[in-house]
């Protein structure tokens, strides 16, 4: 893939998909919407191996590819707070336990299920043609490796942090806080996931008015509670809400609500990969 290709597959280009079933159904009480089949549009095409189970809300969606940020020029010169490195796949990536390739690989699709192009954050510098990168399965904090010609590094501005106890998401790029809000947990039965993870996508619901607001959020977490829901994952995402009085109140099945603006507000802004740290 040429760097014209990767930036334009970087550029917020809009791909329109019908969704079966996507992130865990956080409405509660709400019914899901009617499953209709996923159609991707090319050329962003998927691999018929899927490393994640179809995530579990039923909407259909706009995705976005990642913006274009800037490009990876040395690890020492990134501020750890505020930037984060984010690998995007060229392909369908394989990812191993160690640096090691006679071991057994572990083979990621270039795209989500949502036709995203597969990003990974980054843990660790480069090295020796190897990154280590965080991924979107279970357990929760499961990582690999995968060569570094496998993938386009570049940097991610900000930071999202939930703070559960005090139920609210703060984004900061640097020192300056971008959006603070207040937001609605999951419930002690099924809670929110803690720990590290990043946005695997960004999302526009064809329905505004839909259980899950205007946007939503994937993200590589998955339920500690709940590992089949639709067919999908489990799998966790930050989004709005048809329900505003649930809004600081522990509410959903995991996910994490937002107020409507303030979804929109994250979706205009947060690149994918960016990093997420969900705090007990």
């Amino acid at each position: 893939m040429s760097t014209t290709d990767i930036m334009r597959v970087m550029r917020r280009a809009v791909l329109t998909v019908a969704i079966g079933v996507l992130i865990v159904s956080c409405g509660g009480d709400i019914a899901a919407e009617k499953t209709v089949p996923v159609t991707p549009q090319q050329p962003i095409g998927r691999s018929t191996s899927q490393l994640v189970a179809a995530p579990e809300w039923s909407p259909a969606v706009e995705s976005s590819a990642v913006d274009n940020r800037p490009a990876y020029e040395g690890f020492g010169s990134l501020t750890p707070e505020s930037q984060t490195l984010v690998a995007l796949a060229r392909g369908d990536i394989d990812v191993f336990p160690a640096t090691d390739v006679s071991q057994t690989p572990l083979t990621v699709p270039w795209t989500t299920i949502l036709g995203t192009v597969t990003v990974l954050t980054v843990v660790d510098q480069p090295s020796a043609g190897w990154v280590e990168v965080m991924l979107p399965i279970r357990p929760n904090d499961s990582t690999g490796f995968v060569r570094t010609d496998d993938v386009e590094i570049y940097v991610a501005n900000g930071k999202i942090v939930v703070d559960l106890s005090e139920r609210q998401l703060t984004y900061t790029l640097g020192d300056n806080e971008i959006v603070s809000t207040t937001v609605a947990i999951g419930t002690p039965a099924n809670p929110t996931p803690t720990g590290s993870f990043f946005v695997t996508d960004s999302v526009t619901l064809a329905n505004p008015n839909s259980p899950w607001g205007p946007h939503a959020l994937g993200l590589s977490a998955r339920s500690d509670t709940i590992t089949e829901y639709n067919g999908g994952d489990g799998i966790i995402g930050i989004h709005g809400t048809s329900n505003p009085s649930s809004i600081g109140r522990a509410a959903s099945l995991g996910c994490v609500r937002l107020p409507n603006e303030m979804i929109t507000l994250l979706h205009e802004m947060v690149p994918i990969g960016t990093l997420v740290e969900i705090r007990a």
